[in-house]
């Protein structure tokens, strides 16, 4: 009775490990490549794959070819010298990022559902670039908050003053509120992204010109609405903003991303450290494991045009905020 119990059981195992195992061993429907969220974001999703993170050009000529084109006589080569050395990355998993950066009117459902006060709301103040409400001229202000940045802007517009914390705290109540992970992008993520298969300066080209079609720079647009501003480096075509502009304005790159050159600066995940790259993880890297500051990339309307390239690295404090710099969110696939 024991043997025969016993073969019986054996078989049912047999049977139904086996299919057990066939039922693991079935493809999962892929994930979309375009989702919207319950707050109306648009995410694209980023396949898995591996690039060349960091310059392939030396320091030296990327500060020659600018000071040559663009009359920027002082830029040297040592802030170049932070996008070296050329490594291989891996990004092993695909992930959601933002078709844009989270706008004003996503981030004020945020604030009204919360009641959260930014750094800026708050005592904490560092100076801003920002329209002086008293005598209408552009200079530092202490006044300077996501809600009032010194020019205008409508809920299509790239939230801005907006601190690495309170991008953080953004995340946190998107992914409490839906359940899925949000977080900020690694740096190795956005340049991945912005690189979209692309080997070249900008994801448009070599040209600092192409960035008219693609992307919000300094500009001829800029340069004739605010001409005693000191403009470093603009290109010589027009994008027509002097300013920010509405999420979505330009073209995208091959992944489907607005804005990943110029509009507003991105904050990204990881600490900032200037060798990093030399000892960089292959798979997956997540910057330094502590620093005083952290990651910003992309460029924006107001810096040069040299600040905008895939491969440009700059960083700002945690609490900083600036009418330069806001945020798109990634959403871990699961």
């Amino acid at each position: 009775m024991f043997r025969r119990e016993s073969k019986v059981a054996l078989l049912a195992f047999a049977f139904f490990g086996s299919f057990a195992l066939a039922t693991a061993a079935e493809p999962q429907p892929a994930p979309p490549k375009q989702i919207t969220n319950s707050i109306g974001m648009k995410l694209m999703l980023i396949p898995s794959g591996e690039f060349m993170m960091g310059s392939d050009e030396s320091a030296e000529k990327t500060a020659a070819f600018f000071n040559k084109n663009y009359g920027g006589e002082f830029v040297t080569a040592d802030p170049f010298k932070e996008e070296y050395p050329q490594h291989r990355v891996r990004i092993t998993k695909p992930f959601y990022l933002g078709t844009y950066h989270v706008t004003r009117g996503q981030f004020r459902r945020f604030v009204a559902d919360t009641g959260y006060q930014t750094n800026a709301d708050k005592d904490f103040k560092p100076p801003a670039y920002g329209r002086n409400p008293e005598t209408g001229l552009f200079g530092l202000i202490e006044s300077c908050t996501w809600k009032n940045v010194g020019f205008e802007q409508t809920d299509e517009h790239p939230v801005v003053c907006i601190s690495w914390e309170d991008a953080m705290a953004f995340c946190k109540w998107l992914s409490k509120k839906e359940g899925k992970t949000y977080r900020l992008p690694t740096e190795a993520e956005w340049e991945y992204a912005c690189r979209a298969g692309t080997k070249t300066r900008f994801y448009s080209g070599d040209d600092p010109e192409t960035l008219a079609k693609v992307g919000n720079v300094p500009d001829a647009t800029a340069k004739a609405k605010l001409p005693d501003w000191n403009w470093r480096m603009t290109i010589k075509g027009s994008d027509g903003y002097a300013f920010t502009s509405p999420v979505g304005t330009f073209q995208p790159n091959a992944f489907g991303l607005y804005d990943m050159h110029g509009n507003a600066e991105q904050w990204c995940a990881d600490w900032w450290n200037r060798d990093y790259y030399a000892k960089s993880a292959v798979d997956d890297p997540t910057g330094p494991e502590s620093g005083p500051l952290r990651v910003v990339r992309g460029g924006s309307w107001r810096d040069p045009i040299d600040q905008a390239r895939s491969t440009a690295r700059y960083c700002g404090a945690p609490r900083n905020h600036y009418p330069l710099i806001g945020f798109r969110v990634a959403r871990t696939v699961p």
